[in-house]
């Protein structure tokens, strides 16, 4: 399970950022979450949208000023809640500021929040504004979908490669390679960027299918420059390949699926 793969445990925030795999990554947990009886909250300072075929917790949409209060209650009846402020285009739902967010950690839940954006792209760098990561969150977790690798650095592949280069060293156009990849995500102004002070910085190399080499190094790389735990998953499916922690390599087992 991808709980177990990432150590998540009531009393934590964890945000989201970065590319492919985010929202699936927030829902399969949630669902797991629920499946053990752990109080879980799903939120966003972004905006998202519901990943087909996974279930979400009842939508409760809220002011900002009783978020704290409207997701006790719905703890208190549902054990699980999607909190939101409204709809946006194309039925989008649109989230909190960051101290909003903030207000809903508790030692009794866990609450998962979508922090960033990449226009369904499976890579991206972060613009100015990027990421709202809540102040609160104990864990980030920094996605990436591995369909990126060995694609070219283009606007189909990559949100934002005009910023994603430079971090990178690549030319527009050029193929992104493990490498690469593992330049942005271990730079301050990539993949590490906003995340708070004594954070668990974690990421999530979100696979279609059985993992190739590519994505297998760019785990390698990720473990190597730092970060705490790196997950190899189909995160939609809630399939774990691989899990790096400390430098010990996890294969896939029956606890993580």
């Amino acid at each position: 399970m991808l709980l177990d793969a990432f150590g998540f445990a009531p009393g934590e925030m964890v945000a989201a950022v970065g590319g492919g795999g985010k929202t699936s990554l927030l829902f399969r947990l949630a669902l797991e979450a629920q499946g053990r009886g752990i109080p879980v909250v799903v939120t966003t300072t972004v905006r998202f949208t519901q990943p087909a075929g996974l279930p979400m917790p009842p939508v409760v949409t809220a002011e900002p000023g009783e978020l704290a209060a409207r997701a006790a209650s719905a703890l208190s009846e549902y054990g699980a809640a999607t909190l939101i402020s409204g709809r946006g285009e194309r039925g989008r739902m649109l989230g909190f500021a960051p101290g909003a967010v903030d207000l809903l950690a508790g030692q009794d839940r866990l609450v998962l929040v979508e922090a960033d954006g990449s226009a369904h792209r499976p890579f991206k760098a972060p613009a100015a504004h990027e990421p709202v990561i809540p102040a609160a969150a104990t864990a980030v977790v920094v996605c990436v979908g591995a369909a990126v690798l060995g694609q070219p650095l283009d606007a189909r592949w990559v949100h934002r490669p005009e910023l994603a280069g430079p971090l990178a060293g690549l030319r527009p156009g050029a193929p992104v390679d493990a490498e690469a990849a593992a330049r942005v995500l271990l730079h301050p102004a990539g993949g590490r960027k906003g995340v708070p002070a004594g954070a668990r910085l974690c990421a999530l190399v979100n696979t279609p299918g059985a993992p190739t080499a590519a994505s297998i190094a760019l785990a390698e790389r990720l473990q190597a420059g730092g970060y705490v735990r790196v997950v190899v998953a189909t995160a939609h499916a809630g399939i774990v390949h691989e899990v790096r922690q400390g430098g010990v390599v996890s294969a896939p087992a029956a606890d993580y699926r």
